[in-house]
This record gives structure tokens, sequence and C-alpha cells, in this order.
């Protein structure tokens, strides 16, 4: 049997997994703002607020990122390209989530597709794409990136920056 010695987060993330990523919440961020627009325009600052600066603003600049070995050991991220990423984190963050971060990050995460459907119900064409974009990248979220992402306290960043 073959023991694998060197660290799994090396591999980094591949081209498909940041375009599916980026693609599907671009996707989502912009039909549920064009969908707010069209019904009520007062509406979209509040919108705006809570995609467009909950995820570069606060989870990926004070949340995950600055958690994320990806990013800081490997010079690799999700999001493409990296260096933008590293430009949105100022400091490397050791320690798990409060309480008030975890949750600061789950009202951002429910909020983006929750906030638009009432202003997308009038509209079902885009009601519709919405629907399937914030599928895609709920799905993409939770049961495959989630579930490799390594901001978490179990898993042992440390051993695996020793492989290094």
């Amino acid at each position: 049997m073959k023991v694998k010695s060197e660290c799994t987060l090396s591999e980094g993330f591949s081209l498909w997994e940041k375009i599916y990523a980026q693609f599907s919440f671009i996707a989502m961020g912009v039909i549920g703002t064009v969908g707010i627009g069209l019904v009520d325009w007062r509406w979209i600052l509040p919108y705006l607020f809570i995609c467009w600066y909950g995820i570069p603003g606060i989870v990926m600049r004070h949340l995950t990122c600055p958690r994320c070995p990806h990013l800081h050991v490997h010079n690799d991220c999700l999001q493409f390209p990296p260096k933008i990423t590293k430009w949105l984190v100022k400091k490397r963050k050791m320690t798990s989530f409060s309480a008030f971060e975890r949750f600061l990050f789950y009202m951002i995460f429910i909020l983006i597709p929750t906030f638009p459907i009432y202003w997308l119900l009038s509209k079902p064409i885009l009601l519709s794409a919405f629907l399937i974009t914030a599928s895609m990248w709920y799905l993409g979220q939770f049961l495959y990136f989630c579930k490799r992402c390594r901001v978490k306290p179990e898993f042992d960043t440390a051993r695996c920056n020793k492989l290094l």
C-alpha cells in the first residue's frame, strides 16, 4: 500500500472549479440585482451591499480567505486570479470563527439567495434563471467545495504545512 506523503492542499483548484464557482455566483448576483431593479430600484442598494460587498468585503476579506491555507501557503484560490484575493486579504488569521463571525457568515450566505425572490416573483423567467444559478452555486459550495474546505478547526493545517 502506498502512503501519500504530499499534502492535498497543494493540489489546488482546477480551472473548471474556479469557472463554475465564479460563473454561478456572478450570474446569481446579476440576475438578482436586475430583477430587483426592474420591479423597485430602491431596493437595489441593500442587495448590492449584501451580495457585492458581503462576499468580497466581509466573507473573503475578514472571514474565510484570511484563514485559508490554499491562499496563504499554496498561492491558489477558488477566486481567480488569486492575486486579487491576496490584495483583499490584508492579514492572515489562524483562529477559528468566533460565534459572531459564524453568524455573519451564514447570514450573508442565506440573504444572498433569499433577498431578491420577492421582487423576482413577478418576473417568472428571471426567477427561474435566478433559482437555477443560485442552486448551482449553493450545491457547488455545500456539496463539493465546503467538503474540501480547509477552514475548519479539525483540519490539521500545521501537519499539512510541515509536509511541504
